[in-house]
C-alpha cells in the first residue's frame, strides 16, 4: 500500500498492496498514512485506477447524486481500505470527510478505536466530532429521514472503562489553550469531553462573570452610620474597622454605602473616613485618595472642596485615576461591584466640571470638545456649524490644534485620547513614521487615563502587516533598539523579509527572538481591557503562540533558503509550491490578529471607512498603486503566483515542469476566488499576470448593483485567467493530464456543462471524465 514510509521506494500494484495488508496488523494498518505525493501517484498508475474510480463515484454519488452507495470501497475490500478512508477523512471537503469517516465506522473496532485516539492526538485535528455522533444515514444523505442516534461511545470502543479513561487522558492533554480561542472551540477534543461530560462547564474560565460582594460582613458599618456624635475612640473604631476589610469589601463600603448618601448628607463618621483617605498619607491608596476629596467635595466640605480646587487647576495628574473609572475600561469594570463605581466616578467629575466650569480641567475639557465636535462628557454633538467647520478642516490644520491641544494641557486625562488624534492626523498627512512611533508610545507608555491606548494596538498591528515598507520597518526598529516592542518590531521585520525572498535576512533578524519575554506592557493595554478575552492571561498565551508559529517559520525559512540557493527551475518552482501550499500561509503570517486577521485586517470591500481610520488601504492617501503592492507582498496566493510567472520565464524549462507551473497558477487563482475573503481578493487584484484594475472606490458603495457590478468585474477577471491557461494548454500541451482539471473547474466556475462535455470528448481517459459524464448523465437528479 502507497504510503510516507521511507521504505516505500516504488508503489505496488493492488494485488501486492492487498498481500502486504494481509499481514499486517490493525495497528499496522491504521499508522499506514496515504501522503497527498503517493494520491496523486495513485491518481495516475493504471493499476490503481479501478479502485480509484469507485471511490470516485462513490463521493459523486454522494456530492451530487441520490446518496444510494452500491459497495462502497470498505465493503469491497475490507479493513484493507483504511489508508485510503482515513485519507478522505482529513480532506477539508466535506463530502469526502464524510465518506472516510463513514467508512471507519463500517469498519468497525478496533479501527474506530484506533482513529479516534490518531484524532486526539492531534491538536490541530480537522475532523469534525459531529461525524462520529451522527447517524450514518443523515451523514450519507442529509434529506433523508435518517434514524435515531447511534451508541457512538460503544461504536469507538468507549464502553470499555479503560480505553474511556486512556482517550480521555489523551483528550485533555491536547485540548488547546481555553482562553478565548477558536482553537479551544473549534477542537476536535473539546467536542469528545463535551460529548463525555455534558455537565462540567467548559466555558466558565474563559467567560467569567464580574465578582460579587458578599455585603454581610458591611452590615455592622450602619452601627457607625447611626452615630450623630460620635467620640474620638468611635471614629478609631470605625477607622479599624475600615482597614480590617478586604479591598473588595472597602470599595463596596466607598461606592454602595457612602456613594449612595446624597449630597450634604454624609454622617460624622463617614465624612471622618473620607478626611482620612484624603489627607492622610499612610491611610488608603492613591487612587482612593483622589476619590476620597471630590466625595468631601460633593458633600460641602470646605477643606475637602479646597483641595479638589488646587487638583482642577494645577496638578490634572491626580485626577487621572478618577477618570480611568469613569472611561468604563472593561479591567476595572470587571472588578467587585465596578460597573457602580465606575458611574459615580463618571458623576463626580461631570459635577466638578459644573461647579467649576472656569477650572483649568473644565477647561480643556470644553476646548477637546470643540475640536472633536463632540463633548468631553456624554459625547451630545456641538453644533452643526462647528462641526462643519471641523469639517473642512484640512489635516494639517487638525494636527496643529491637536498639538496645541496637547501643549496646553500635557496633564490633563483626555491626553492620551488627543494623542490618537495627533496619530491620526499624522497619518493623514502621510506622515507615517511619525504616526508610527506616536502608535508605539501610545501602546507601550500609557498617558492620560490610559482609556485610549488599546486603540492604538489596532493601528500598530495593521502598519506592521500591511502599512511600513521594509526600509520604513527597518528604521523603525533601530528607533526602537532596547525597549519593550522591539522583539515585536524584529519579528515584524523577518516575516516581511521572507514575504520579500530574502530568507537569509528572516533568520538573521530573528535569531534568539523569544515572544514569550517581550515585555508585558507592549499588549497589556489592548488585553486587560479585554478580559473576557482572558486579560493578561490570554496575552501571555498569544506570546506563546507567536513563539510556536516564530519557531516553524524559522524551520521554514531554512527549507526555503536552501532551496533559493540551488537556484534551479525545480527549486524555484518548489519554493513556489511551498508558499501556494495548505500551510504556505505561515512562511509571510504575522500572528497580530487574535487569529481574525480575515476580520480584523481593513480591506474596505463595502466601504472605506476603516480604510480612512487605519490608512492601510486608503488609496486617496497613500495611491492605488501602492496599496495593491502592500496587500500583495503579505498575500500567500499574490506571493505564489508571482513565484510561479518567475519559473515560467525561465529560458531552459521543462515542458512537464512548465505544465505544472501553469497548472499551478491556474489552480492557485481559483483557490483564491473560491476560499478566500473577497476584501483581500480584491485588495490584491489584479494578480500577477493579469491586466484589468477595480476602478477606485472612493467612499461607502451605495447601492447592491454598484456592489455587484465590482464582483462582477472581479469573476469575470478570474474566469479570464483561467481560460488562458486551458488556451495556453490546448496549443502547446493538448493532452496535458492537468486540462481536465481546469475544465471541470471552469464548470464550476460558470455552470455550463459544455465544459464537461470537452472533458468527456476531448479528454475522456483523464481522472475527471467519469465524474463529467456523471455529471451529464444526471442533470438534474438532486437540487443540491
Amino acid at each position: 500500500m502507497g504510503c510516507t514510509s521511507d521504505a516505500v521506494r516504488s508503489l505496488p500494484s493492488p494485488q501486492e498492496a492487498s498481500q502486504q495488508a494481509e499481514s499486517m496488523s490493525p495497528q499496522e494498518l491504521v499508522e499506514l498514512e496515504i501522503d497527498e505525493e503517493t494520491r496523486d501517484r495513485l491518481r495516475f498508475d493504471p493499476a490503481w485506477q479501478p479502485m480509484l474510480r469507485s471511490v470516485q463515484r462513490d463521493i459523486m454519488i454522494l456530492k451530487w447524486g441520490n446518496n444510494q452507495l452500491d459497495n462502497p470501497v470498505w465493503e469491497e475490500y475490507g479493513p484493507k481500505a483504511f489508508p485510503l478512508l482515513s485519507y478522505y477523512a482529513r480532506s477539508n471537503d466535506p463530502t469526502r470527510q464524510v465518506y472516510g469517516v463513514v467508512g471507519i465506522r463500517a469498519l468497525g473496532k478496533p479501527y474506530t478505536t484506533l482513529w479516534l485516539e490518531q484524532q486526539l492526538q492531534q491538536p490541530d485535528s480537522r475532523a469534525d466530532f459531529y461525524l462520529i455522533t451522527s447517524n450514518v444515514d443523515t451523514l450519507i444523505d442529509p434529506y433523508g429521514m435518517g434514524g435515531d442516534a447511534p451508541d457512538w461511545q460503544a461504536e469507538f470502543g468507549l464502553d470499555d472503562a479503560e480505553v474511556r479513561d486512556r482517550l480521555v487522558d489523551i483528550a485533555r492533554a491536547n485540548l488547546p489553550p481555553k482562553e478565548a480561542s477558536d482553537a479551544y472551540y473549534n477542537s476536535f477534543q473539546l467536542g469528545f469531553l463535551q460529548s463525555l461530560f455534558p455537565d462540567e462547564n467548559w466555558y466558565a474560565d474563559a467567560w467569567p462573570e464580574p465578582p460579587a460582594v458578599d455585603p454581610t460582613p458591611l452590615e455592622s458599618w450602619g452601627n457607625f452610620d447611626a452615630m450623630p456624635s460620635p467620640s474620638e475612640r468611635d471614629i478609631e473604631a470605625a477607622l479599624r474597622f475600615y482597614t480590617d476589610l478586604n479591598p473588595e469589601q472597602q470599595s463596596y463600603l466607598l461606592v454602595k454605602i457612602l456613594g449612595a448618601v446624597p449630597a450634604g448628607s454624609i454622617s460624622p463618621v463617614g465624612k471622618a473616613l473620607l478626611t482620612e483617605l484624603a489627607f492622610s498619607d499612610d491611610f488608603g491608596t492613591v487612587e482612593d485618595q483622589m476619590w476620597a476629596i471630590a466625595e468631601l467635595d460633593r458633600h460641602n466640605d470646605p477643606e475637602g472642596s479646597r483641595a479638589l480646587q488646587a487638583i482642577l487647576n494645577d496638578d490634572l495628574t491626580k485626577l487621572h485615576p478618577l477618570s480611568r473609572w469613569a472611561s468604563y475600561e472593561a479591567d476595572f469594570v470587571w472588578q467587585p461591584e465596578g460597573m457602580d463605581r465606575a458611574t459615580h466616578a463618571y458623576y463626580l467629575l461631570l459635577g466638578m466640571v459644573e461647579k467649576y466650569p472656569d477650572s483649568r480641567f473644565a477647561r480643556g475639557a470644553k476646548e477637546y470638545g470643540d475640536l472633536r465636535g463632540h463633548s468631553y462628557f456624554g459625547g451630545e454633538p456641538r453644533s452643526d456649524a462647528l462641526r462643519a467647520e471641523l469639517e473642512a478642516k484640512t489635516p494639517e490644520q487638525r494636527l496643529a490644534d491637536w498639538q496645541t491641544w496637547l501643549r496646553n494641557y500635557p496633564d490633563h486625562p483626555g491626553v492620551d485620547d488627543a494623542t490618537y488624534f495627533v496619530a491620526r492626523a499624522q497619518q493623514d498627512t502621510n506622515n507615517l513614521e511619525a504616526a508610527t512611533r506616536l502608535w508605539i508610545e501610545l501602546l507601550t507608555q500609557p498617558s492620560g487615563d490610559r482609556d485610549a491606548a488599546y486603540l492604538a494596538w489596532g493601528h500598530v498591528r495593521s502598519l506592521l502587516d500591511v502599512g511600513l515598507t521594509i526600509p520604513q520597518l527597518e528604521s523603525v526598529a533601530d528607533a526602537h533598539q532596547g525597549q519593550a516592542i522591539e522583539p515585536l518590531l524584529r519579528y515584524a521585520l523577518a516575516v516581511h523579509y521572507a514575504r520579500d525572498q530574502r530568507y537569509e535576512d528572516a533568520l538573521a533578524t530573528s535569531r534568539e527572538l523569544d515572544m514569550t519575554r517581550m515585555d508585558a506592557s507592549v499588549l497589556d493595554g489592548y488585553y486587560r481591557t479585554f478580559p473576557w478575552l482572558g486579560g493578561s492571561e490570554y496575552r501571555e498565551t498569544m506570546q506563546q503562540e507567536m513563539q510556536t508559529l516564530l519557531t516553524e517559520q524559522r524551520q521554514r525559512w531554512q527549507t526555503l533558503r536552501n532551496l533559493q540557493q540551488e537556484n534551479t527551475p525545480e527549486s524555484q518552482y518548489a519554493i513556489a509550491s511551498n508558499w501556494a501550499d495548505r500551510g504556505g500561509w505561515k512562511n509571510g503570517y504575522l500572528p497580530v490578529w487574535n487569529e481574525g486577521r480575515t476580520y480584523f485586517l481593513p480591506t474596505g470591500d463595502w466601504d472605506t471607512y476603516y480604510c480612512e481610520v487605519y490608512w492601510t488601504c486608503n488609496e486617496a492617501l497613500r495611491g492605488a498603486e501602492t496599496v495593491h503592492k502592500a496587500y500583495s507582498a503579505a498575500s500567500q496566493n499574490a506571493i505564489a503566483l508571482q513565484l510561479y510567472q518567475s519559473v515560467l520565464m525561465e529560458t531552459e524549462l521543462d515542458s512537464k515542469l512548465r505544465e505544472k507551473a501553469i497548472f499551478m497558477i491556474a489552480s492557485t487563482a481559483i483557490w483564491q476566488w473560491e476560499n478566500h475573503p473577497l476584501g483581500e481578493t480584491m485588495r490584491i487584484h489584479p494578480l500577477p499576470s493579469m491586466t484589468n484594475r477595480l476602478s477606485p472606490q472612493s467612499g461607502t458603495i451605495e447601492s447592491y448593483e454598484e456592489w455587484d457590478a465590482r464582483y462582477n468585474q472581479l469573476e469575470q477577471d478570474y474566469v479570464a485567467y483561467v481560460d488562458r491557461a486551458i488556451a495556453t494548454f490546448k496549443q502547446d500541451a493538448p493532452q496535458s493530464q492537468y486540462v481536465d482539471d481546469l475544465l471541470f473547474s471552469r464548470y464550476a466556475m460558470s455552470g455550463d456543462v459544455a465544459y464537461l462535455q470537452q472533458i468527456v470528448q476531448q479528454y475522456p481517459t483523464g481522472d475527471r471524465a467519469a465524474e463529467a459524464q456523471f455529471l451529464l448523465d444526471n442533470q438534474g437528479l438532486r437540487e443540491r
